[in-house]
């Protein structure tokens, strides 16, 4: 999995002109693929049978049971990330490669994975693998769940609102979802989490969740925000009054940040999701993701998270 650190388009070429079976063993290596399964039915070690008009081979168990063999079959992919898919291995690797690096519409995506045939992949597949990705997103918070700051570490805390209007039987009526959330200072590591209400009751809580004890917080004046001192995690809460100031004349105390953190995500929503609710969950951790893990080991860390969440049982 290491070959995936610093990983560029030429390293991608390299990967991709292998021969199948030389790339099914880099699979196999890093933990994505089998190298042997044992049957469920008898616990005999099964073997690779190729079958005439299939994609992929099959595991088929030989042992003898009673003088017959048991012949039960599992399928090459099962039991892995890539089950169920009719995707070449390689299609799906190219894939992670763009998904990482977010330089290519879905058209352009289409057209350069072209095949020398003149076929092309499926859009939709397309559109639904990109959604296998982002779903490895959440599932890594799920397993790990977002922790910033710690002992004088600085986090700017804030909440947004973002809106679509639009006309509903003559109307103009606005769609409206308030958020809110947290970015450490240095690391842009942050998070982010949708609210109904922004009350003390509401937010304090998430503070605790989200935010490591002895962390320095820094917020506006949101009167929610004026027991965060008090809490038994021993924060240190910093206010500025952005009705007076940007920067507090006597702290320096600032919430640029996390306002600079707010003007991405909307972008990014704007681009990527619209007002999908039924979207929203995954790309707000694809969003915390990026802001994570971007940069030139990307790769690494999708495909190490992928092994690791989809981890082949023995």
């Amino acid at each position: 999995m290491d070959d995936l650190r610093e990983f560029n388009e030429p390293k991608l070429y390299k990967k991709l002109f292998l021969l199948d079976e030389e790339f099914e063993g880099w699979l196999k290596e890093a933990g994505l693929l089998y190298k042997k399964r044992i049957c469920d039915k008898c616990g005999g070690e099964m073997a690779l049978k190729t079958h005439a008009g299939k994609n992929h081979p099959v595991w088929q168990c030989n042992k003898r049971i009673d003088g017959k063999k048991c012949y039960s079959e599992l399928g090459y992919l099962s039991g892995t990330w890539f089950e169920g898919s009719h995707m070449p291995l390689k299609d799906i690797f190219r894939l992670s490669f763009y998904f990482c690096r977010q330089e290519k519409t879905h058209e352009n995506i289409i057209f350069d994975m072209e095949r020398e045939d003149g076929s092309k992949p499926d859009g939709h597949t397309i559109v639904d693998w990109m959604e296998f990705y982002r779903e490895v997103c959440f599932l890594h918070y799920t397993k790990n769940p977002v922790k910033i700051g710690g002992p004088g570490i600085v986090v700017e805390i804030d909440e947004t609102v973002i809106s679509k209007r639009k006309y509903n039987r003559g109307r103009l009526v606005s769609n409206q979802q308030w958020f809110f959330g947290g970015v450490e200072r240095g690391s842009g590591r942050c998070f982010l989490h949708p609210v109904e209400r922004r009350d003390a009751n509401t937010l304090l809580p998430l503070i605790q969740q989200y935010i490591l004890p002895g962390s320095i917080i820094i917020s506006d004046m949101w009167a929610a925000y004026n027991r965060i001192d008090q809490l038994p995690e021993l924060y240190t809460h910093y206010t500025v009054n952005h009705s007076e100031n940007f920067v507090d004349p006597e702290t320096g105390a600032h919430t640029q940040t996390i306002e600079g953190t707010w003007c991405h995500f909307k972008r990014r929503h704007k681009k990527e999701m619209g007002t999908a609710r039924s979207l929203l969950v995954s790309y707000l951790f694809l969003f915390i993701w990026r802001r994570e893990f971007s940069g030139r080991d990307v790769m690494y860390h999708l495909w190490s998270q992928i092994a690791g969440i989809y981890r082949l049982s023995s």
